[in-house]
Formats: C-alpha cells, sequence, structure tokens
C-alpha cells in the first residue's frame, strides 16, 4: 500500500515509466488481472528501455509478470531470492520465476541448493545473503523513541508493545480469515498496546479488512492500524517490539537480526529456515492457543540470527553482476542429472528392430545368421 515509489525518489533514482496495474478486487481474478494488465503494459515500457538485465526480486504475483515478459522478450533476468521455501502460491511463483530467470542471487546455502536442485546452473548462482539485512544490521537509530511514539502513542515504552501483520493465505482463504480473526482475538484479550498492519492485496484481502472492522480495531484505544509504515521507520518498530505476530515472512527472515520474538501462524511461512526467535503456531486454531504463545514470547530477547545474510550482500551481488558476460549465448541451459540416452529413431534402428541375431557355437564350428522377425534366415 502506499506510494512506495517516493522510497526510490528518496534514493534519487530517476523513475521512467510508472505502471499502475493492480486491478482491486483482492480475491484470485484480480490477481489474474494484474498479472494480465502488467504483460500488456511491459513490453512497450521494456522496448524503449532496452536494459541489459532486468533484476526480479522474490515471489510476487507482479514479479512473475515482470519475469515473463522479459524471457519472451530476450533480457537476461537477475532473480533475487530465489530457492527458498515457504507457502501458499508464493511458492510456485518463486519456483516458476527460477525457471525463467538467466542468474541467480539466493540468502541461504539452503536456497542454493535447492536451485541447483532446480537443475540450475551452479557457476550462475551467487550465494549472497539477503540484501536487506545490509541495511538492518546497520541500523542504528539514536532517536528510536521518536519513531514508536509517532506510530503507537505518547505512554508506550520498548518491548512493551506488539507489531502485528497477517496476509490471506490464498490456497486456504477461508482458514486464513478465520485464523485472523482468532488473532485479533487473542490481542484483544492480551491487553498491550499493538500496532496492526493491513493485509497485502492478495485475494482474501476484503474479508480480512472486514474481521478488523467488525472487532472495531481501527478504533480501539490499545490499537493502531495502518497500511504502510516506511521501511526505515518499520526497522525500529520491529527491532524494539515485545514481539511480532502474524504470517508474514519478515517475521521469519527480517526480525532474526534483532532477536525480537516472533509468533508464526499457520502455513505460510511453512518451509521458511528460522531462528530461535520464532514460535510456530501451525495449527492456529483457537483463540486460546495463539494467547498462550504471545505469554510464552511476550518481552522476550534472542541472539539476533544472521540465517539470511552477515550485511555484505550488496557488494557481493555487484561484483556478480559486473562479471556477467553480455555476449555470452541467452539460452538457459539446465545441469539435468545424467539419464539414459534415447535410443535415436533412425533407419538402422527400424532395421535392427526387425531382425535378430543368431549365433550358434558348436564344438567345431561357429555359425552366424541374420533372422528375420518372420523367423526366415537372411
Amino acid at each position: 500500500f502506499s506510494n512506495t515509489y517516493r522510497m526510490i525518489e528518496q534514493d534519487d533514482f530517476d523513475i521512467h515509466t510508472r505502471l499502475h496495474t493492480i486491478v482491486r478486487g483482492e480475491d484470485e481474478a484480480a490477481m489474474v488481472e494484474s498479472v494480465g494488465l502488467a504483460l500488456v503494459k511491459l513490453p512497450d515500457v521494456l522496448n524503449r528501455l532496452k536494459p541489459d538485465i532486468m533484476i526480479v526480486h522474490g515471489d510476487r504475483f507482479d514479479a512473475l509478470a515482470l519475469a515473463t515478459s522479459a524471457a519472451l522478450m530476450n533480457i537476461r533476468i537477475l532473480h533475487i531470492e530465489g530457492g527458498e521455501v515457504s507457502g501458499t502460491i508464493d511458492d510456485s511463483i518463486r519456483h516458476a520465476i527460477t525457471k525463467l530467470a538467466h542468474y541467480h542471487v539466493c540468502c541461504t546455502r539452503s536456497a542454493e541448493q535447492h536451485l541447483i536442485a532446480m537443475c540450475e546452473d551452479h557457476d550462475r548462482i551467487l550465494l549472497a545473503g539477503c540484501p536487506s539485512y545490509d541495511k538492518l544490521l546497520s541500523a542504528k537509530n539514536k532517536d528510536y523513541m521518536s519513531i514508536i511514539r509517532m506510530w503507537l502513542g505518547e505512554d508506550v515504552k520498548t518491548r512493551d508493545y506488539i507489531v502485528a501483520l497477517q496476509h490471506p493465505v490464498t490456497t486456504d482463504i477461508k482458514h486464513s480469515i478465520k485464523m485472523f480473526e482468532l488473532t485479533l482475538d487473542a490481542l484483544i484479550s492480551f491487553n498491550k498496546r499493538t500496532l496492526v498492519l493491513f493485509p497485502n492485496v492478495d485475494a482474501g484481502n476484503k474479508e480480512m479488512v472486514r474481521v478488523m472492522r467488525k472487532k472495531g480495531i481501527e478504533h480501539h484505544p490499545n490499537f493502531r492500524a495502518v497500511k504502510h509504515v516506511p521501511f526505515d521507520q518499520f526497522i525500529q518498530l520491529v527491532a524494539h517490539a515485545g514481539c511480532m505476530i502474524g504470517n508474514s515472512s519478515c517475521g521469519v527472515r527480517e526480525v532474526g537480526a534483532f532477536g525480537t520474538p516472533v509468533i508464526n501462524l499457520g502455513t505460510r511461512q511453512t518451509g521458511r529456515e528460522t531462528g530461535e526467535n520464532v514460535l510456530h503456531v501451525r495449527d492456529a486454531d483457537t483463540q486460546d492457543k495463539i494467547l498462550h504463545a504471545l505469554q510464552l514470547q511476550f518481552g522476550k530477547q534472542y541472539p539476533c540470527s544472521k540465517i539470511y545474510g552477515d550485511g555484505n550482500a550488496v557488494p557481493r551481488i555487484l561484483k556478480f553482476l559486473k562479471s556477467i558476460d553480455l555476449k555470452e549465448p541467452l539460452q538457459k541451459k539446465f545441469c539435468f542429472p545424467p539419464v539414459k540416452d534415447n535410443i535415436s529413431q533412425d533407419i538402422d534402428h527400424i532395421l535392427e528392430t526387425q531382425s535378430a541375431l543368431a549365433v550358434d557355437l558348436g564344438g567345431t564350428n561357429l555359425r552366424v545368421a541374420i533372422v528375420s522377425m518372420k523367423v526366415n534366415i537372411l
């Protein structure tokens, strides 16, 4: 949500083109229409830009449109954060982009092994770590209390508030809406100041927002409901929270850099590598179970985890980009495991399969004959 392109402008990049591609509706059909709209608009932009390399990040459905367009237009693709395993439709999209991409930057050793297992060329894979960790591990803001108070109120203290971020699970929307309802009930009972971010634009968004409004979250004295927090400020909010709860990849990936306790709900991040700061509630089917998890995790402090990066990803990626030879063949080569060679269907093979070689090893004579399938000696 919000005009996040302003973050690009603040970093002094000139934006060549802005495309509006998200079709509102927040259901499965709207996601497909959004991809389709992007596919219609992107060719003209790419023809004008003529990029040497397209950098595509992550596993969102809009990234799939970018990767598809670039692949069909013979533009080299560098995919960041491939090879990871999570849940919902994001897994399928992430792996689809991997198959379209020519070069890969992954964050963990396991992700690298997954890419190799998916028959990607090892020479085109860089294990760099997560680029966001470069910023996370260097984020030192002495004035973090002003950020916390701005979003959560003047009387809030560090380690005494919760950040909640829960998205729809597109492969099981009905269950994820029920789980969100239970999460909000548990947070109301837990009675701590809570920053609730709106769910993303995936299918099921409207129903989840309806649940928030039904429970009066936007007007509850303990809650602050927002659609967007600038990244630099969000870092400070999760770094000093008493707990983060939900099913966002941010909880199991980035928040580990600060050792903040995390409660991961449901199956959306099932396959993610996590640090010891993450408590999984796979079957978040009761309010009491979620409430008990909050009681166990809130206010703890864990060691900082560097599973996803050591803060030096960007220099590695730059070096990798500079090493790419733009003259080498664009056609991808997959490193498939060895298999038995196919028998060519040529005329010699056909003649061979229509006859047999007969050998009689006699006591004094050796007799050899070619016999047809009709048992005639040829």
